[in-house]
């Protein structure tokens, strides 16, 4: 069983600290241990140097003063010795057992002239020792050799091992739980995340963590997970809600066309009748058509976007090519249609995605305009973009419904709208390829005025290619 992220976390601090407080202890000692030795060795060298000064010179051999006073002890805890260069002693107040090699190669050293420092493990102690050149008018008549157990220094660094040996499982034996007690404070809001994503399904995503502290990984992380929650929540009621605003608008021309084709089988009629009724089916079937295209196109736009090139398009071909389409409509309706002289504007795009674009566009207001209106259609430039403007003198939209016009199926008069034909996809679809070519639809509506509906698309590919509308 794996263990949780809260003991590894605890884990890896106390392995840290553990090889934090073994450097800490070990350089520690170390650096004790070498100060106490140097300061020993300094003050070993200024005692051998006191006693070099009181020895006197006799034919050539070196002896102490008589007026020098030592400590009558004779032990192994610290001697004075004098060498003649015959490697003789004419002095030794030691009862250190003879013969030691290292202290006799220190002998020969001093007798060269040179300063030893050594240190000699006996049975019981440890003893530093320096040996150096006794000098009389410039020549060598002997050597000196002061030697002092080590037993103060071993005892300091025998009571701090025992300081560091019992403090430094103490102190990884707290930190411990200190460890823990981050680790586990550190990881709550995480628990919380995960209760609150095991409480979430599909039927309910209103659940939230609502974490409440500072703005740190975990405060992000939290507001994060919070705000893809709100995102699919709102996701999956647009989908719900698509889906059932899809399943009517589909059973109202297929219960229509069930109701004529059942009228048609049950009273026998005419020729004529029967002409009439399939008329009627193949207009519902008509409807029916085009709203699955528009449906087909909205789930292909949602899901991938086809690699079709991007290639040049010219609105100033195509828009008064439009306006020439849709103006028998405009004429059936007595609204009268509008486009001033168009320039040669060339935006990259694909070229059937646009005319649909601006054929909604242009029907939308076609229809919401009455008899006796006009509809303009207009270009503006500026630097790096272009706006195509449709404009009417329609009733004009309220504001409040102005943020939810390129929602799918809605529709500010949705019985006027079923009525005239419309599904409540087109504004949709319109949007749609206008941010597949990197640009987008604004609106301006004033009730009683009219509607203006404005494309904005670059003049040049940068954000054209990042997402390309699917063929419906």
């Amino acid at each position: 069983m794996a263990l949780s992220l809260r003991w590894r976390l605890t884990g890896w601090y106390v392995l840290l600290l553990a090889g934090v407080l073994l450097l800490f202890s070990l350089t520690t000692y170390l650096a004790v241990q070498r100060l106490l030795t140097e300061n020993f060795d300094a003050v070993l060298r200024q005692q051998a140097a006191l006693v070099a000064q009181a020895i006197d010179e006799d034919d050539g051999q070196p002896s102490l003063a008589q007026d020098v006073w030592l400590p009558d002890i004779r032990d192994s805890q610290h001697f004075t010795r004098i060498y003649r260069t015959d490697r003789r002693r004419s002095f030794n107040s030691s009862t250190v057992p003879e013969p030691i090699p290292e202290l006799l190669d220190a002998v020969e050293v001093a007798l060269r002239g040179q300063q030893h420092l050594a240190q000699v493990r006996l049975e019981r102690t440890t003893l530093r020792v320096v040996t150096l050149p006794i000098v009389h008018e410039r020549q060598i008549v002997g050597a000196l050799q002061v030697g002092v157990a080590l037993t103060g220094i071993e005892e300091t660094m025998a009571a701090l091992l025992r300081v560091l040996l019992v403090l430094a499982p103490a102190t990884l034996l707290a930190a411990s739980g200190g460890g823990w007690f981050l680790a586990n404070r550190a990881l709550t809001p995480i628990d919380q995340i995960t209760r609150t994503a095991r409480r979430i399904s599909a039927e309910n995503l209103s659940g939230r963590i609502g974490l409440q502290g500072p703005d740190d990984e975990i405060g992000r992380l939290a507001r994060t997970f919070d705000s893809m929650l709100a995102r699919l929540e709102a996701a999956f009621v647009r989908q719900q809600q698509f889906t059932a605003d899809a399943s009517h608008e589909l059973r109202t021309p297929l219960t229509a066309v069930i109701g004529q084709i059942d009228v048609a089988l049950e009273w026998p009629g005419t020729l004529e009748s029967y002409r009439r009724t399939l008329r009627a089916v193949r207009e519902q079937v008509e409807r029916l058509t085009r709203l699955t295209n528009d449906l087909l196109l909205l789930a292909r736009a949602d899901g991938q976007f086809l690699s079709e090139p991007v290639e040049p398009v010219d609105l100033g071909s195509i828009l008064p090519a439009l306006v020439a389409q849709v103006e028998p409509l405009a004429r059936t309706r007595d609204v009268a249609l509008a486009l001033p002289p168009v320039p040669s504007i060339t935006v990259p795009g694909n070229e059937d995605h646009l005319i649909r674009l601006f054929m909604n566009l242009l029907d939308n207001a076609i229809r919401y305009t009455p008899a006796g209106g006009q509809v303009t259609l207009g270009v503006m430039c500026q630097p790096g973009r272009v706006g195509v403007r449709v404009a009417d003198s329609g009733p004009g939209i309220a504001p409040e419904h102005l943020p939810h016009l390129f929602d799918r199926f809605y529709r500010v008069d949705a019985g006027r709208s079923r009525g005239q034909g419309g599904s409540g996809l087109g504004l949709a679809i319109a949007q749609r390829i206008a941010q597949a070519h990197g640009g987008a639809i604004t609106v301006e509506s004033a009730v009683g005025v009219g509607s203006t509906f404005t494309v904005w698309l670059p003049t040049e590919a940068r954000g054209v290619g990042r997402e390309r509308v699917a063929v419906g």
